[in-house]
């Protein structure tokens, strides 16, 4: 009996010891997982905590891009200028060092969100002390250095996630660049005769008559300010990949993918598709006014830009020379005439400013951008003298990019117009003139530095600056007169005198050719028979009539800030916030 209880009591010994390790090991168990709990739950907090931190950063930097775009730094200066009045660093002015560019960008901004909530979280947002110097100039624009706290609610506490970020407010090329036809008003192509190989978009309602070909996508803008609903109206057709291989110039742009019997090694960012997609009800893609060309000249400074003839250099970086009649102080003073053969092309080097108007004709060569302080009048063919080619189908597209980045490729921009053929002859103005004036074009506002220029309809700038968009009347300036005195000048007419004009343009029904990017500030207009532009158009208003056909020819190199790595410097616009580094912490 004692021998049977002694192994009882050696099993019960036995089953407690195996009892209290479970229990030990259950107990170190249940307190990881509640020490795993805890920390995941924390984990999660603070990921929250970061969340808002990173929340309130993108509101502020989105904040301060919308107040520095409605400031009159911005309004009055679209340029490096701007940044430097706003976000306090004017290099010309002595004296400026971190502290006072914080602080001058603090007086402009306002204070910033001492504790904002978002739900139930919460962050403030600060800047650096101006020993880290928070404000940072560049080329083209501003850093701004800004550290967020989150703030969650941790059980009876709150935990705190610190998020610093810098953030860049800088000018690029504009996405009106992205289009072959772009129209800061009512879109209007009329007419079976006009084909377009690219997108097209308008800031307001876009009209189609007579089922014109549109071989990319269509954009209209819902636009109050002009009682657009943002709709497309009309018939358009479009080819198929094949189709298009099949009927498509070389200046046509590719299609994507380049060969279909390659789909995916041929793919190329932005070539057709082979559809046209309709997008009403857009939002409006603002157009940069060409402010004040200080920036540009000081462009043209810095990058050495050059027009040139042979072995005469026309324009070394800004021309505001004494004109075509070589007097000073007459009226055609900073404007230039520019005619090039096969033989003997213009040669344009980078940027270059031409204070007063561009005439300009024939053969051209090299990459830049001809930037004029008024006109741009295209009086006869722009070739280039080595244009881009696109094969179609395109087995290599790399190998066609490379080879087309370095050929001719040229921008004109102009704080004034685009004008196209004589507009001294009677039919040009029998045909193009109605359609320079209301009803229809709109007036609009427009930018301080175009007053100068006549687009202040009431000459008060008290009250803003806004032109009636007449363009058949007298602007205020002066033209020559063709015997060596001035008579007054029309909106559409250069600054030279009509008889030179008369003498050195080609009769409109025999300009058939366009090759560049055209931007401009008012109005595209003129007479044209068959026609093409190889590159895009870009403008407030647009009248170009025509008889016999249009094609448009998108040049792909200016797309998204130029996919080729080509920068003639087209106009920049500010772009959105971009964040550049962020830092995190506890």
């Amino acid at each position: 009996m004692k021998i049977i209880n002694n192994r009882r009591g050696v099993a019960l010994i036995a089953i407690y010891v195996v009892i209290a390790a479970i229990l030990v090991f259950a107990g170190a168990y249940f307190t990881r997982s509640f020490h795993e709990f805890r920390f995941a739950e924390r984990q999660s907090d603070e990921q929250k905590a970061y969340y808002a931190a990173e929340a309130g950063l993108n509101e502020v930097a989105m904040d301060i891009y919308h107040t520095f775009r409605a400031s009159n730094e911005w309004q009055n200066n679209r340029n490096t200028t701007g940044f430097r009045l706003w976000f306090g660093y004017p290099d010309s002015e002595p004296g400026w060092d971190a502290t006072r560019r914080r602080n001058t960008f603090l007086a402009n901004y306002g204070s910033l969100p001492t504790m904002s909530a978002i739900d139930n979280y919460q962050y403030r947002v600060v800047l650096p002390s101006a020993a880290a110097d928070p404000i940072i100039p560049t080329d083209d624009g501003a850093l701004v250095k800004l550290i967020a706290i989150g703030i969650a609610p941790h059980r009876t506490g709150a935990v705190n996630r610190m998020v610093a970020v810098t953030v860049s407010y800088e000018m690029a090329p504009s996405p009106i660049f992205n289009y072959a036809y772009f129209i800061n008003n009512f879109g209007w192509l009329w007419g079976g005769g006009i084909r377009v190989n690219g997108d097209v978009r308008s800031n307001g309602n876009f009209s189609f008559n007579g089922n014109p070909m549109v071989n990319g996508d269509i954009y209209a803008a819902t636009n109050p300010d002009l009682g657009a609903a943002g709709t497309i109206t009309g018939n358009t057709r479009n080819l198929t990949v094949n189709q298009y291989h099949s009927q498509a110039s070389g200046r046509a742009r590719p299609t994507d993918p380049t060969d279909l019997a390659d789909p995916g090694g041929t793919t190329y960012e932005g070539g057709y598709e082979g559809t046209s997609t309709r997008y009403e009800n857009q939002e409006v893609l603002e157009m940069p006014y060409l402010g004040d060309l200080t920036t540009y000249k000081n462009l043209a400074h810095a990058k050495n830009g050059s027009i040139s003839q042979g072995a005469a250099v026309l324009v070394n970086e800004v021309y505001s020379g004494d004109g075509p009649d070589g007097l000073p102080g007459t009226a055609d003073d900073g404007s230039m005439i520019l005619v090039g053969t096969a033989a003997n092309p213009i040669v344009i080097n980078g940027p270059v400013v031409v204070e007063g108007d561009v005439v300009i004709r024939g053969v051209v060569s090299g990459q830049g951008t001809i930037y004029a302080g008024r006109n741009t009048h295209i009086i006869g063919d722009i070739t280039y003298n080595s244009p881009p080619n696109w094969p179609k189908p395109d087995a290599t597209p790399a190998v066609t990019t490379a080879a087309n980045s370095t050929t001719d490729f040229v921008g004109f921009a102009c704080k004034g117009n685009v004008i196209i053929g004589d507009y001294t002859r009677n039919d040009w103005q029998a045909n193009v003139t109605r359609y320079l004036r209301p009803p229809f074009t709109q007036g609009y506002e427009t930018d301080s530095t175009d007053a100068t220029l006549g687009y202040d309809s009431d000459g008060d700038p008290a009250n803003g600056y806004w032109f009636d968009g007449n363009y058949t009347v007298f602007d205020g300036g002066l033209k020559d007169d063709g015997a060596g005195g001035s008579e007054q000048r029309r909106y559409y007419e250069s600054s030279i005198s009509d008889a030179q004009i008369r003498s050195i343009s080609a009769p409109s029904n025999q300009i058939r050719n366009v090759d560049g990017i055209l931007y401009n500030n008012h109005a595209f207009t003129g007479r044209v028979g068959r026609f093409a532009i190889n590159g895009s158009m870009v403008a407030r208003d647009e009248a170009i009539i025509y008889s016999g056909s249009i094609d448009m020819n998108y040049d792909m190199r200016a797309l998204n800030e130029g996919v080729e790595n080509i920068d003639i410097y087209l106009p920049r616009d500010l772009t959105f916030p971009e964040t550049r580094v962020t830092q995190s912490g506890a």
